[in-house]
C-alpha cells in the first residue's frame, strides 16, 4: 500500500479529510472513519452535499442532484441523454443514477484510488463535482421552466 493510500486508511481517514479541507477552508458538515459529507453554499443559492465514502482502495465522491425519480421508467431521456453527453467531455466525475433511499437520483460521482488523492487532487474532485452538479442543475431547471 503507498504512503498516500495509508493517509486514509483506518481513522486516518477521518485526519486526511479533515486536513484536506481546512486546507480549503471547507467545512465538514458530517464525518466519521469511512463517511464524510461536506456541504457547499452555491452562487445558485442552492446547496449542493458532496459524500465521500470510503471502500477497500477506493474513495467514492458522490454529489446527488435535485433530480430524483420514483422508479427508472420515469426518468426523462432527454436528461439521462443530456448527462450522458456531458459525461463524455469531463476529465474528473461522471454522471450516474444512484439509488438513494427508494428513489432513483441523478448523481455527479468520481471514484479514484486512494493512493492517487493527493491534497490538490481531493480540492479538484470536490471542486469538479459540486460545480458541474450545481450548473447542470441550474440548466435543467431552466428548460423545465
Amino acid at each position: 500500500m503507498g504512503s498516500l493510500a495509508q493517509l486514509f486508511s483506518g481513522a486516518n481517514f477521518r485526519v486526511t479529510i479533515q486536513k484536506y479541507c481546512n486546507e480549503k477552508g471547507w467545512r465538514i458538515n458530517d464525518i466519521n472513519d469511512s463517511r464524510a459529507i461536506l456541504k457547499f453554499s452555491m452562487d445558485s443559492g442552492r446547496t449542493q452535499t458532496l459524500y465521500i465514502i470510503k471502500y477497500e482502495s477506493t474513495l467514492e465522491f458522490s454529489v446527488p442532484s435535485v433530480f430524483s425519480f420514483d422508479s427508472v421508467d420515469n426518468i426523462p431521456h432527454y436528461i439521462s441523454t443530456l448527462l450522458l453527453k456531458r459525461s463524455s467531455e469531463k476529465k474528473i466525475g461522471f454522471w450516474c443514477i444512484e439509488q438513494i433511499g427508494n428513489k432513483q437520483v441523478f448523481s455527479c460521482m468520481h471514484n479514484a484510488e486512494m493512493q492517487l488523492i493527493d491534497s490538490r487532487y481531493f480540492a479538484a474532485v470536490v471542486t469538479a463535482l459540486v460545480l458541474e452538479c450545481d450548473e447542470l442543475e441550474s440548466v435543467i431547471l431552466n428548460i423545465l421552466r
